[in-house]
């Protein structure tokens, strides 16, 4: 049966692109299974961009809907990509977005997924992890991308806008799994795609987020960041103020809720 839209499979406790898959009938997810099974007497799955998945990691995935018309760009080869931006949390709670984020390149350009057999993951991945041998362009900040000022502009208040609502929901709602102690700090990684129109979805939230993706020729980001840490997370605790952290983007705190 065929089903209206793509949808996106993924092992629950995996990373660096194991074991995602894509299908958009329920043959196709059918068949995703079937070849799990098949291959069970292995010690991993592999298909193409070395996306292949533990057994251990096996029985739990996280099924969500595909964003098959993402905003892709002639400049970069019509390759799909999606936003790193990097947050902090300080405390109970403040959060920060660091408006310095990353744009991750697909190594192939993007090709609509198919109803016929398995879709090939071939321009679908943007795991930096899956492109140390491309010599395309793999990662670009966001700031000197080719994209207008004003679809940036557009880009980042959504992301703004999103974190906000994520981490108020997460605070409000699920209180068993996220609970920030006033004495602590952690430092996130959130992945955004952006459709066509421009618009923003969430992909995923990384709670122990890669800081290498950058590169050498980007790791000076990396290195701000981790001064506006030290300014907002850090200096309060030895001083009667924050630090100065131009680009550390206060968008939520706790005691906005009881305003």
């Amino acid at each position: 049966m065929a089903l209206k839209k793509t949808y996106i499979l993924k092992p629950s406790m995996s990373d660096k692109g194991q074991g995602i898959r894509l299908f958009k009938t329920i043959d196709q997810l059918q068949d995703i299974f079937n070849s799990f099974d098949d291959e069970s007497g292995d010690e991993s799955l592999s298909e193409g961009l070395e996306n292949g998945i533990i057994l251990s990691q096996m029985r739990h995935f996280v099924i969500q809907e595909y964003l098959a018309d993402p905003l892709l760009l002639p400049e970069y080869g019509n390759r799909k990509f999606h936003i790193r931006t990097y947050v902090l949390c300080s405390g109970n709670l403040k959060v920060y977005v660091y408006q310095r984020m990353l744009m991750l390149f697909s190594e192939y350009p993007y090709v609509s997924p198919t109803l016929n057999g398995v879709i090939d993951m071939v321009g679908h991945l943007t795991n930096t992890c899956l492109q140390e041998d491309t010599e395309e362009t793999v990662v670009v900040e966001f700031e000197k991308s080719v994209l207008s000022d004003k679809l940036k502009q557009k880009i980042l208040g959504q992301i703004n806008e999103v974190v906000s609502e994520l981490f108020k929901a997460a605070l409000t709602v699920d209180r068993i799994n996220f609970q920030p102690l006033p004495n602590a700090f952690e430092t996130y990684g959130l992945d955004f795609l952006v459709d066509f129109h421009g618009d923003v979805q969430i992909l995923e939230v990384n709670a122990y987020p890669d800081f290498k993706q950058t590169g050498d020729d980007l790791k000076g980001l990396i290195y701000e960041l981790f001064d506006g840490v030290l300014a907002k997370a850090v200096a309060p605790f030895f001083s009667c103020a924050e630090g100065k952290a131009e680009n550390m983007y206060k968008v939520f705190e706790k005691d906005d809720l009881f305003v």
